[in-house]
């Protein structure tokens, strides 16, 4: 997804305005941004790395989201929509919007050049800041390289790239295998 317009306002009409618009919203800084459709590969991995998550969770206590769920980052102040998500029980809304979920253990974001600085800059920066937040991973379907970020101490993270085998969350006791996030890829290159 990548910002296709910006406006300034106040967190409760950016509330207002993400809930009344069939966009999405994403919002920083004071400033609400309109999150532009993805290509169909984006959406191939997205989805890839959806159903690896869902699959993986069967029988366990924790959710996976697509995009259409809402991040709250309390001490940013920030609302962000990551490709995917895992949160664990208990399920914390937002005070100011219960759309928006503020408690997840692992976020998922893929990489499209129109996104990528943000995504593993300044997105990161509001991303760390949630307490619960153990694993930030970073997926880019051009080079097929996963980047695990994971939290070894307060705001201490260790950085791993992965370009095949398995990415192993430890805070949900799952272990995916990185070839799944390309499979509908290479279904659609068959073609």
């Amino acid at each position: 997804m990548e910002a296709r317009s910006l406006r300034e306002m106040s967190v409760e009409e950016y509330i207002a305005l993400d809930r009344s618009d069939d966009s999405r919203w994403e919002y920083v800084n004071g400033e609400a941004y309109a999150m532009a459709g993805g290509s169909t590969e984006h959406a191939l991995v997205v989805g890839d790395v959806f159903a690896a998550l869902k699959l993986a969770l069967a029988g366990k206590p924790c959710l996976a989201f697509l995009d259409a769920q809402k991040i709250a980052t309390v001490r940013t102040r920030a609302y962000h929509y990551p490709d995917a998500s895992v949160v664990c029980p208990p399920f914390t809304r937002d005070g100011k919007d219960d759309h928006a979920l503020t408690s997840p253990v692992v976020l998922f974001e893929v990489l499209s050049p129109s996104t990528r600085d943000y995504d593993q800059g300044d997105k990161f920066a509001h991303y760390r800041s949630i307490e619960t937040l153990s694993d930030y991973v970073l997926v880019d379907p051009d080079a097929r390289i996963v980047e695990h970020r994971h939290k070894v101490a307060d705001d201490q993270w260790l950085a791993t790239f992965l370009s095949g085998g398995s990415i192993v969350l430890r805070s949900l006791d799952v272990t995916l295998a990185i070839e799944a996030f390309w499979k509908d890829l290479d279904r659609l290159a068959e073609r």
